[in-house]
């Protein structure tokens, strides 16, 4: 096993974890019950009786406005209670926190179970104690998260642009093809012309002389 100060390699980041869920999950709904059962224990010590020996005078002449009263108290405090517990829970973000809880122990049951698996019924290896890694191994693995995304949106960036590229450099490549073909009627167009004019000059040069060869037969006359 490394050692948590010179480590050999680094194990890949584990996948992004899943959003919390906003119900409550196992912990959280037990907590809840917990208060729930312990403000039913304590209003039921609210009883008829315990009520009524606390106002003697009231429960001898007048027991049905005394027991009202009671029922309007214990209902009040019941509703008082669990509305101020609602509100702890939500500004504290309780139920989110206790639900992160549930989903770090059930991974770790699952590290564990995968563990012993790939042991094959020996030693299971111990891993290193988060607290016992030095800082910088914390901080990385805190940010490769991060820079993995980054990567992957880079690397995504850079096949849209080849693709781009490749495209363009088809086109252009298909451009030149067509100039030069252009080139080349165009050359032929001028060859043609060039042996035109020439063969034109020729018959010129040609009849020009015909005409001076009569000229001087003429004058011999």
């Amino acid at each position: 096993m490394p050692s948590a100060t010179e480590p050999t390699s680094r194990s890949p980041s584990p996948a992004p974890a899943p959003p919390l869920a906003e119900a409550p999950g196992t912990r959280a709904q037990g907590l809840i019950n917990v208060y729930n059962s312990a403000i039913g224990s304590t209003l039921k010590k609210c009883s008829t009786n315990n009520f009524a020996s606390c106002f003697p005078t009231a429960a001898q002449y007048n027991p049905e406005v005394l027991e009202h009263m009671r029922q309007q108290m214990v209902n009040q405090l019941d509703m008082t209670w669990k509305a101020n517990f609602e509100a702890l829970l939500k500004e504290r973000d309780v139920v989110r926190s206790l639900n992160a809880l549930d989903r770090y122990v059930e991974d770790a049951k699952n590290r564990k179970a995968k563990a012993e698996k790939n042991a094959n019924g020996g030693p299971v290896e111990v891993p290193v104690p988060p607290h016992t890694l030095p800082p910088s191994m914390i901080h990385l693995a805190h940010l490769m998260p991060f820079l993995e995304e980054q990567a992957t949106e880079m690397n995504s960036r850079l096949e849209s642009t080849q693709q781009a590229n490749t495209e363009l450099l088809s086109t252009i490549t298909a451009q030149r093809a067509e100039i030069e073909a252009l080139v080349r009627g165009l050359e032929n167009v001028v060859h043609d012309l060039e042996a035109s004019a020439q063969m034109m000059g020729q018959d010129e040069i040609q009849g020009l002389s015909r005409e001076i060869k009569d000229l001087e037969m003429e004058m011999k006359k």
